[in-house]
């Protein structure tokens, strides 16, 4: 059974993987691209596609296999349909996805996969899209583009770890996708390789397991192809090429920020393209590509407004006096900056004014913060201090890319910027990788790059991933699919619930069992919420309006 089940979890990923590629090709179309470039460019067509129809129907299977077919046929529409022109390439790929395969395997759930990640694909399932969305809970207030993908994995009467599958699919290309651009390079390995480099080993040792993932790692995977981009923007003096990563490093840097505003930064590296080579690509916003990229903002903005009332949440001077408008979630931007600042530790000494103020809260943040930050930083510089050890010198130091102090600049900004508004470690991993890169660019180039020695690197690193999770599998008893789901009691709220929606809230102490996260939503009904809410129905959407602020959970 647990064969055949694997077998038919392959059979999936592969599917998944040509249908993705062919709505990839929408974007890619005359552009150099490759197959998981490709699945790339088809996440993000595929998301504005969910988020688009979402305005008008509900999520069901009828749609969701639609796109999936729709990929299939654009797929084998290609003229070069070639996923592996060399038989060592097909090897590598089921070599990494075999390696790979037990994160899936042995996810447990992320702490947020029952307080709004399922929750939000129940609503997509059982009800076109609700105006004042936000005021059903408040991680609802920060909507992230890349959840509006999970309901097209929601499978019924089966786990909820399908829900996951854009996240392991997104990793295990990037991964593959890497490693060829490295060990595929003909000439002398360049500066875009070594920050793939920087960035391989840090995830291939930092994220094992799925509940890492959340929301946050896509937003790094894809604020780091931005990055990536942006350097062979500079690798190449071919106008063609130039352009072709100017796209890239736009549409990467946008969609990382529609997954995690706290990626915003990242824009300034192609606005910086742009106008530094006006005269070049003064028309390329003119496209068809550039109105792919305006239309997924689009559909995000109207999206956040049809939410919050807020065009672009939290910005107040873009939120309209709209009924669904909360003055509460405005002022939940303050409480969250607050919890990231650590505030918690110094309550007894400051006014919460006083400690935003002047840098108060910087120690208190520090002492909090300091162990994690030393973590990552180890994670991302011993393995690259121990590749370099190995590597012979060079008789010649290479002369380092024009775009390195531009490159310091965004760290520099980046880091203000993260340290300013949320200064959480996970929302600056793409700052301290460049930050590494930037440091380690040099001593790589002043060494003989080995292939050989590279993927012995990998290869242990995808040792340790696989033992890492094969042992969790073994001492937890899993299941194929993963542990258990939770599957919550959950009461009917009586006293607001009326003719257009059903208001539930979970049943705390039928519950007990399954600890705090017995006091979140898991599987119950859409609508979920501890908050006090009127709902209308006007020309067939949900309204929902929320009459008093969140009382403590």
């Amino acid at each position: 059974m647990i064969i055949l089940e694997l077998l038919v979890f392959l059979v999936g990923i592969i599917f998944l993987s040509l249908s993705f590629s062919g709505l990839g090709s929408l974007f890619t179309l005359k552009l150099k691209s490759d197959f998981f470039l490709d699945i790339f460019c088809g996440l993000i067509i595929t998301s504005l596609i969910v988020t688009f129809v979402h305005f008008f129907f509900k999520i069901n299977f009828i749609i969701a296999g639609g796109i999936f077919l729709i990929g299939i046929i654009l797929f084998f529409l290609k003229k070069n349909i070639s996923i592996f022109p060399e038989k060592k390439d097909l090897f590598l790929y089921f070599i990494i996805l075999f390696s790979l395969l037990p994160i899936f395997i042995s996810q447990k759930y992320h702490e947020d996969f029952g307080y709004y990640h399922l929750p939000y694909s129940l609503a997509f399932i059982e009800e076109k899209i609700v105006f004042g969305f936000a005021n059903i809970d408040i991680p609802y207030v920060y909507n992230s583009i890349w959840l509006n993908l999970y309901p097209i994995f929601f499978i019924e009467n089966k786990n909820f770890d399908f829900l996951t599958l854009p996240s392991f699919l997104l990793f295990l290309s990037f991964i593959i996708f890497s490693i060829r651009n490295i060990i595929k390079r003909k000439d002398q390995i360049k500066n875009s390789d070594y920050y793939l480099v920087v960035t391989l080993f840090y995830f291939l040792l930092k994220f094992t397991r799925l509940s890492e993932f959340g929301v946050d790692f896509p937003a790094i995977i894809f604020s780091a192809l931005s990055i990536y981009y942006f350097i062979k923007f500079y690798e190449t003096e071919e106008n063609l090429e130039k352009e072709t990563f100017f796209y890239f490093n736009v549409t990467f840097s946008i969609f990382s920020i529609l997954i995690k505003l706290s990626m915003a930064i990242v824009i300034i590296l192609p606005i910086y393209l742009y106008f530094s080579n006006f005269k070049n690509m003064k028309f390329y916003i003119f496209s068809f590509k550039f109105l792919i990229i305006i239309f997924l903002c689009l559909i995000f903005f109207i999206q956040q407004f049809i939410y919050t009332g807020c065009l672009l949440f939290p910005t107040n001077l873009t939120c309209l006096n709209v009924s669904w408008f909360s003055s509460d979630n405005l002022d939940l931007s303050k409480k969250i900056e607050l919890i990231n600042k650590s505030y918690s530790l110094a309550k007894d000494i400051y006014s919460p004014e006083e400690y935003l103020s002047n840098f108060n809260w910087f120690l208190f943040w520090i002492k909090r913060n300091s162990v994690e930050i030393m973590e990552h930083l180890l994670t991302m510089t011993l393995p690259l201090l121990i590749f370099v050890f190995v590597l012979k010198k060079r008789s010649k130091i290479h002369v380092i890319f024009k775009e390195r102090l531009i490159l310091a600049l965004f760290v520099a900004l980046g880091f203000l910027f993260w340290l300013n508004y949320s200064p959480v470690l996970r929302f600056a991993i793409h700052i301290f990788i460049t930050l590494v890169f930037l440091f380690f660019s040099s001593i790589l180039f002043s060494r003989e790059f080995s292939k050989k020695k590279f993927l012995i690197f990998i290869s242990v690193f995808l040792i340790f991933s696989f033992s890492k999770n094969i042992l969790r599998i073994n001492n937890t008893e899993m299941l194929f699919l993963g542990i258990q789901k939770i599957e919550n009691e959950y009461i009917l709220n009586n006293k607001i619930s009326n003719k257009y929606a059903n208001i539930y809230y979970p049943d705390i102490k039928r519950n007990n069992k399954n600890g705090w996260q017995g006091r979140l939503c898991w599987n119950t009904p859409f609508i979920c919420s501890y908050n006090k809410l009127d709902v209308s129905k006007k020309n067939g959407y949900l309204v929902v309006n929320k009459l008093k602020t969140d009382h403590d959970r």
